[in-house]
């Protein structure tokens, strides 16, 4: 049977915190190289696609084994939702329902094979039928979260919770997206108006994979820790 998943990784020229993020290069290769490869080592898709709007990011990605895509210039800006890029990709590449996405983003480039493979895992014992997203816990429970108010104070976003008690451990966990991968069909991601959609099923990572870079900070911690340096 023709292998009908595809990898997809979105990857956008401009960064508004650190500047030529994607082609930053991090322990002698660039950051798209660590998903192209990642992809690729899972040997589980029939393709690896990088999503573009930049000329270099496409030709260095082509370089380590992506097939490159330049997508529509008016899908280049920062306020440009990935959902969108995927349904571009999804029209022009002519893709029909049954086919399955994998979508890495290349911020997380601590993301290993095995969590690539665990996570189709769990998409192939559903059939395929239910989307699955990589997350990882928030460090401080959201239901400790505070803001300023007009006064310039500190108040809780969710009092009734904040008031039951400020210890972490007595709150339930929660989660959020790490960006490192999502598997879905293109008949859901063509219904959805946002990436993650209703209801996917969690693949829990550990945070120390799940490191994000959108700060030069998140940047340094990242050299670091692929260089072996301690």
């Amino acid at each position: 049977m023709v292998n009908r998943t595809f990898c997809v990784i979105p990857a956008r020229g401009g960064s508004k915190r650190v500047d030529n993020k994607n082609l930053t290069v991090i322990n002698g290769k660039p950051l798209i190289a660590y998903a192209i490869e990642t992809a690729l080592q899972s040997d589980i898709f029939s393709k690896v696609i990088v999503n573009s709007d930049s000329s270099e990011i496409l030709k260095v990605s082509e370089k380590y084994g992506a097939v490159p895509y330049e997508r529509s210039q008016d899908l280049g800006n920062d306020t440009t939702f990935i959902i969108d890029v995927i349904k571009e990709l999804i029209q022009k590449f002519q893709l029909t329902d049954e086919v399955c996405l994998g979508i890495m983003l290349p911020t997380c480039p601590l993301r290993i094979t095995n969590d690539i493979l665990d996570a189709y895992r769990i998409f192939t014992q559903h059939e395929r039928k239910v989307a699955v997203v990589s997350v990882t816990n928030f460090e401080t429970p959201i239901q400790l979260a505070q803001f300023v108010n007009n006064e310039g104070r500190l108040e809780p976003v969710f009092p009734a919770d904040y008031g039951k008690s400020t210890r972490s451990t007595d709150h339930r966990a929660v989660y959020k997206f790490n960006e490192a991968i999502i598997f879905n069909s293109v008949g859901s991601l063509k219904e959805q108006s946002n990436l993650i959609g209703r209801s996917p099923i969690p693949y829990v990572m550990p945070p120390e994979r799940s490191i994000i870079i959108d700060c030069p900070y998140q940047m340094e911690m990242i050299k670091l820790i692929l260089s072996g340096k301690k």
